[in-house]
């Protein structure tokens, strides 16, 4: 069975075997910049790419170096795309049959006006399942950042928000902080959130637990 660090430092890996069949130019600073993780955990990475014989470095003028996949690279890059493109799909199926649980039960309790609130897949997710309902999303907001349309539904103003019967919680990150965030702006009891986010918010407080 896979772990969730190892499903991590795959995807990790898929980028960086990308971004270098697209760039062998590409320094591991921009590396670092581009998939947000430390330089020094991209060195690592690409030390065990050339280790597993996935890519090859050549030094170049001016201290820089180029990096080059190799054919053991390029099969492993297809076989990662193709279970990231597996999991996308598996966890988008997942994401718009709870919106279609939570859109029902609001249709029916009579209530059809909706702020997503979120700035992440799971909003678009939202939208996208909204459309084949009653549920009329009004607006978008992100409690944890800038506020900006996601897919032509305009972003709300807090201070003056339009008509809604209920502010539905949509991140897949930092969760319990975006809920504490959103209440000091609506009454509690009028936030939901899709089935899947309890999920994705036990995942992070069991990950926290373990890592102190």
């Amino acid at each position: 069975m896979t772990t969730r660090r190892e499903a991590s430092e795959d995807e990790a890996i898929r980028q960086i075997l990308d971004r270098i069949d697209s760039d062998q130019n590409i320094s591991q600073r921009d590396l670092a910049d581009e998939l947000g993780v430390a330089l020094g955990m991209v060195n690592a990475y690409i030390k065990r790419c050339v280790h597993k014989g996935l890519v090859k470095i050549q030094q170049v003028p001016r201290r820089r170096y180029r990096y080059y996949l190799t054919p053991q690279g390029f099969a492993e890059k297809s076989r990662l795309t193709a279970q990231y493109l597996t999991d996308s799909f598996g966890a988008l199926k997942r994401g718009l049959s709870s919106f279609d649980r939570l859109y029902a039960d609001l249709a029916e309790a009579g209530h059809h006006r909706v702020i997503l609130c979120g700035d992440d897949e799971l909003v678009e997710v939202g939208i996208l399942s909204s459309l084949s309902t009653p549920v009329d999303i009004v607006g978008v907001f992100n409690p944890l950042g800038v506020n900006h349309t996601v897919r032509g539904v305009p972003a709300i103003d807090p201070s003056d928000p339009p008509e809604a019967d209920r502010w539905v919680l949509a991140v897949a990150k930092n969760g319990e902080e975006a809920f504490a965030r959103l209440a000091e702006i609506v009454p509690a009891e009028r936030i939901i959130m899709p089935d899947v986010l309890h999920l994705y918010m036990l995942r992070s407080s069991s990950s926290d637990r373990g890592a102190a």
